[in-house]
């Protein structure tokens, strides 16, 4: 029974009877005078309605001047009239919980099974093996938590504990073998549910129904769905949740009126009458869950002290069943916080505020009911295949390039942040910058001049000044600094992360800032991507996204990139005078792009692709490159690398795409190899394979690409000479390094010790999975020769080697922890 006083506020409660009935009258009297065969009317009472958003069953039902109630004729349409498919759609907004996932997913096929009697007994065996482990796994606990009460008992109370603890441990084994059992013998699927039209005395109905299952099975079955709809979920290049708390759903999916049929463990038979999304599946999921519900309980119940209301005593055996009960008690919970001013604002009631209601088309009418099942399944396959333009990486990319950029227009911000962190030294304070025609060269359909502002004064605007100009500025809003954190901040309280950052989170659909670089490194890896493809526009030969793979860091996300603010001239003259950090901005911030993109790549993305006959170069990870590269400015690999060559290749790299034409025979922008002296080689051709032998791939363990510079060894071997130890020193206090410029290069140091420490690590994870796959050929091949093992003492040998590597890894990740806590006090 309804409260009295309900609380208002966005979150919609079940539909009034008075127009419940209505609702069904309009929608059987519309469906007769379609032609076609309504759902059943328990399943507009019990499912339809319940969920149904604010006003909505108001809204479209209508009374003719007769008196007979019909449906608003711009309420509903019929898709694929006269054919034995057709079926009449109402478009209604529901309840954001007010409906589940469809079982029969075609994304999640391959994680059923045919089901059979067999497979059927065997689901009925796991379900009670996962009951039985869940049961043990709670008595464990019970039996650690009075262990753990035992401690100030006498003697005998903690034997008694001791014998508990064992017999619960040996409880739980056995549980859990058996669960694991029953897991293969399905080879760790379900049977397929078997779902087909409704029948009402007799006759089919526009509506679904399950076969009778116990409400355990029930249960797992839906979770196990749910688990499974997650993992395809994962394949998304952005955040669906995130998606629908910030921007809601705005397609329309298609939901029908299913009957879910269960036995409880006393042979009580209960039917649910739920509306279920047979497309947009993983949005009625996610729907759930920023609601903090799972499907499962939507259909078989939710406990009380879930959805419990103000004033009211809490029962934990008391399990809410009802559609209706559900909702009512869910939005009177929410629009209570919603109403109250200081909500927290990742609470739910703040981020489900966009879903509370959604638009959805839901089935009341079918000319052939029977075949309903098919034509919903022939919507979602689809839905999925053929309904949604498939973006490969490069155009999913530039489209969300294209978001970003249009996002800082609208918002006001984009000559704002340029002028702020992308402008150079020297340029004029007064700059100002025509938004629109900035935006137009930075999505690569207009020049790059309305980027001269940000350029010195005193510098000549050229091509390759402007197109440097463009690659800061696309850095800076890929990557937008993050205000500094204040002194008197609180460890775990909400950060401040500025203007800019929300913008780029809220178009790649990123979680909040307090998740970090999310899972997988989603994050920078997303950001990683966009920023290639963005980049990629300003050249002829476009490279792999993937060639810039691990470029950037999770605390380039987290905190953003400051650009050097330096000028590309004045970066240059520094490397000439031996600025080892003016080197490593110039090769991370400046040549990259060129280095990716150029017509002869130097850096590519390392992948098993690239494996074949006509590959240059060798194999390595974009990270590997760029750290060999870095740190040939002072410690080359190869004899005749010298800073001439350095910087003669540097400033080649930088004109070569504005070259009108090649060298060699190859194609505009390539260019000769410069010898020791920067004098280039008549030749030989600037490409992977030179880059390579020059730069050579290496495994980077303890030391660093860019350390910070030592004595020379003759100073070293002069100060010994005349006998003057640390202590006897003649050097003066300003002689020493001031202990804030130390900071701050010791700062910069360690972000470039972490990314050849990844490098390293990464060079590591390659050859491993290279050993696993040679191993894995290698067993295949023996099975197929139908040959014996290898000896025993040659296996041991390998199993040996792979124990001491094991050894390593251990010895690696407690120095790794080390790591981490001396970086926690930085």
């Amino acid at each position: 029974m309804a409260p009295r006083n309900r609380p208002d506020g966005p979150y919609p409660y079940p539909t009034h009877p008075d127009w419940v009935a209505k609702l069904c009258e309009a929608v059987a009297n519309t469906c007769k005078a379609e032609g076609l065969i309504p759902l059943p009317e328990a399943a507009v009472k019990y499912g339809l309605a319940p969920a149904l958003g604010a006003g909505e069953a108001r809204r479209v039902v209508e009374t003719q001047k007769s008196g007979l109630r019909v449906l608003r004729q711009a309420a509903f349409h019929i898709e694929g009239r006269d054919t034995p498919q057709a079926m009449l759609f109402l478009n209604v907004e529901l309840h954001g919980a007010g409906s589940v996932q469809w079982l029969l997913n075609d994304r999640t096929r391959s994680s059923w099974v045919r089901p059979t009697p067999e497979t059927t007994t065997l689901q009925a065996q796991l379900v009670a093996a996962e009951i039985s482990l869940t049961r043990a796994k709670a008595g464990l606990e019970r039996a650690k938590e009075a262990v753990r009460g035992t401690r100030s008992a006498d003697q005998a109370d903690k034997d008694a504990a001791d014998t508990a603890l064992k017999a619960a441990e040996q409880h739980h084994q056995h549980a859990d073998d058996q669960h694991k059992q029953a897991e293969r013998a399905l080879n760790y699927r379900r049977p397929l549910p078997r779902i087909s039209a409704h029948h009402e005395a007799d006759r089919p109905t526009a509506a679904l129904t399950t076969e009778v299952l116990p409400t355990e099975v029930v249960a797992s079955v839906q979770q196990y769905a749910t688990t499974k709809l997650r993992e395809r979920g994962r394949l998304r290049p952005y955040d669906l949740e995130e998606s629908l708390v910030q921007e809601g759903q705005r397609d329309r999916a298609t939901v029908v009126l299913q009957r879910i049929s269960m036995t409880d463990p006393d042979g009580t038979l209960n039917e649910a009458w739920r509306a279920v999304r047979v497309t947009g599946n993983n949005r009625a999921e996610c729907c759930l869950r920023i609601f903090g519900l799972e499907a499962h309980q939507i259909i078989t119940g939710v406990p009380q002290p879930m959805l419990l209301l103000d004033g009211e005593k809490e029962d934990s055996a008391l399990i809410l069943r009802g559609l209706g009960e559900i909702l009512r008690r869910l939005s009177a919970r929410l629009n209570t916080e919603y109403a109250n001013e200081d909500r927290n604002i990742d609470g739910i009631a703040e981020r489900a505020k966009k879903i509370a209601q959604v638009p959805v088309r839901v089935v009341i009418g079918a000319a052939e009911p029977e075949r309903l099942e098919a034509s919903l399944r022939d919507l979602n396959a689809h839905d999925h295949l053929r309904g949604q333009l498939a973006f490969v990486d490069d155009e999913r990319a530039l489209a969300l390039w294209s978001s970003i950029v249009k996002a800082y227009q609208d918002s006001g911000l984009l000559g704002h942040l340029l002028l702020d962190h992308a402008a150079q030294d020297g340029c004029p304070p007064d700059a100002q910058l025509d938004t629109d025609a900035v935006a137009d060269a930075l999505l690569g359909s207009g020049l790059l001049d309305p980027l001269t502002p940000l350029l010195p004064a005193t510098e000549p605007v050229t091509t390759q000044a402007l197109r440097d100009a463009a690659i800061r500025c696309t850095t800076v809003m890929m990557f937008p600094p993050v205000p500094p954190r204040p002194a008197n901040h609180i460890a775990g309280t909400h950060r401040q992360t500025g203007r800019y950052w929300p913008i780029v989170r809220k178009c790649l659909m990123e979680a909040p800032w307090s998740v970090g670089n999310g899972k997988d490194g989603q994050k920078v890896r997303r950001r990683t991507e966009v920023w290639a493809a963005a980049i990629g526009q300003l050249f002829v030969h476009r490279g792999n996204l993937l060639a810039v793979r691990a470029v950037f860091a999770p605390s380039d996300v987290q905190e953003g990139v400051r650009p050097d603010r330096r000028s590309l001239a004045d970066i240059l003259r520094d490397c000439e005078n031996g600025d080892r950090q003016a080197w490593s901005t110039l090769v991370r911030h400046h040549l990259l792009a060129g280095l990716v993109n150029a017509p002869e790549k130097f850096i590519t993305s390392g992948q098993g692709s690239e494996a074949g006959d006509n590959r240059k170069g060798v194999r390595r990870t974009p990270l590997n490159a760029i750290a060999a590269l870095t740190r040939a400015f002072d410690k080359p690999d190869h004899p005749h690398v010298t800073r001439q060559l350095l910087l003669s290749f540097a400033r080649s790299v930088l004109h070569a795409p504005d070259a009108p034409e090649g060298v060699l025979a190859s194609p505009a922008g390539t260019f000769l190899a410069p010898d020791a002296h920067g004098q280039a080689r008549p030749d030989t051709l600037a490409d992977k394979e030179w880059f390579d032998d020059l730069f050579p791939k290496f495994a980077t363990t303890t030391g660093e690409e860019e350390e910070a510079p030592n004595l020379d060894e003759d100073e070293e071997e002069d100060d010994l000479d005349e006998g003057e130890g640390p202590e006897s020193s003649t050097y003066t206090r300003d002689q020493y390094e001031n202990q804030n410029a130390r900071m701050a290069r010791l700062r910069l140091e360690l972000i470039s010790q972490l990314k050849a420490t990844r490098a390293a690590f990464d060079g590591v994870a390659e050859q491993t999975r290279s050993l696993t796959s040679v191993a894995e050929d290698a067993r295949s091949a023996r099975i197929l020769a139908g040959a014996e093992t290898a000896p025993v003492d040659t296996i041991m040998l390998h199993l040996q080697d792979i124990k001491a590597m094991d050894d390593m890894t251990k010895a690696l990740s407690e120095s790794l922890m080390d790591a981490f806590k001396v970086v926690m006090e930085l």
